[in-house]
């Protein structure tokens, strides 16, 4: 059955300078997941707890995470102690061991002859077996049913939280149906947000800022540096691939979804489901979603919210835009 696939991202935002090689290798894997090339995707992401966790918002995807269970795939763990030495999140080691872990990591040296101790050649040695086993057992039993899965939708989406518009420009030349929705939110509800989660959801360097230093500003002031340099990347690729990237502000979703996903639907050129329409329609009757996007108010200073305005003033613009 012959049909054109349409493609669609949904990009929320990340906190932290990354490394050309990975904003590359985000490009790839995105590129294999929508297309259905499951052989070419990493083992590790096919076997995240999320494929189960959030099984309820994959319908789709239901019989693969089945499969993944019934075979014992679910609880698999072959990165524990490649986390101790790596570090468990980006940017808790320094680049050198990042830049050493990522060549271990792909294999790209024979490991015995990096200037590694013997007992992190045997981490490494030891994770490849635990990722080689899990792939046998996953490629003879659950990869035909994922691949199935995807091949056999003509629209695909993936809401991704770790890439940046600069992975969009390779994927955009490689999938002439993709489309791009760029996801933003104001600095301020951002961090107040983040601030009363673990630091390992927090922004990976304001952890490090001094006492006196407010952790809110701090917060908002990186995500406004990322954001900004992302949303200056969307401009030159607007200019590119023209009528392929819709920019959507939190905001104006939760204060007129019905207009907002309308736009969504038209933008990708589907039917909006009266269903979808309902649900979006009944969230803002609560106004549980409205506070969300005004409750920072009442939990920073006057003089954090001065600061944080004036440090992100050049995001404010461009939000606009």
């Amino acid at each position: 059955m012959a049909f054109e696939v349409t493609q669609c991202l949904f990009l929320l935002f990340l906190h932290r300078t990354v490394h050309r090689v990975e904003i590359e290798a985000v490009s790839e894997f995105l590129l294999h997941l929508l297309t259905g090339d499951v052989d070419k995707l990493p083992t590790e992401a096919l076997i995240h707890h999320f494929w189960t966790k959030f099984v309820h918002l994959q319908k789709h995807v239901g019989r693969y995470s089945a499969c993944l269970r019934k075979h014992g795939l679910t609880d698999v763990e072959c990165y524990h102690d490649v986390g101790k030495y790596c570090g468990p999140r980006f940017g808790q080691r320094a680049q050198q061991r990042l830049d050493q872990c990522r060549h271990l990591l792909a294999n790209e040296r024979n490991v015995t002859t990096m200037d590694v101790a013997p007992n992190v050649a045997r981490i490494f040695a030891k994770y490849r077996s635990c990722v080689s086993s899990v792939r046998r057992r996953l490629d003879a039993n659950c990869a035909d049913v994922l691949r199935k899965s995807i091949t056999d939708r003509r629209l695909r989406t993936a809401k991704v939280v770790r890439a940046t518009m600069n992975s969009m420009g390779p994927l955009l030349r490689a999938l002439p149906t993709l489309r791009v929705i760029h996801l933003v939110r104001d600095p301020r509800a951002v961090a107040v947000s983040r601030s009363r989660w673990h630091e390992s959801v927090r922004g990976m360097y304001t952890k490090h800022t001094r006492k006196s230093e407010s952790r809110i500003v701090a917060e908002a002031s990186l995500y406004c540096h990322h954001v900004t340099v992302d949303i200056r990347a969307r401009l030159a690729l607007d200019g590119e691939f023209p009528g392929r990237i819709l920019s959507v502000r939190y905001e104006d979703v939760v204060a007129k979804p019905g207009q907002i996903f309308r736009d969504i639907y038209k933008f990708i050129d589907e039917p909006m489901p009266n269903v979808t329409l309902g649900e979006m329609q009944k969230m803002a009757r609560t106004g549980l979603a409205m506070k969300l996007t005004t409750n920072w108010q009442s939990r920073m200073t006057y003089a954090e919210g001065i600061t944080i305005a004036r440090q992100c003033a050049e995001l404010f613009h461009l939000m606009n835009t």
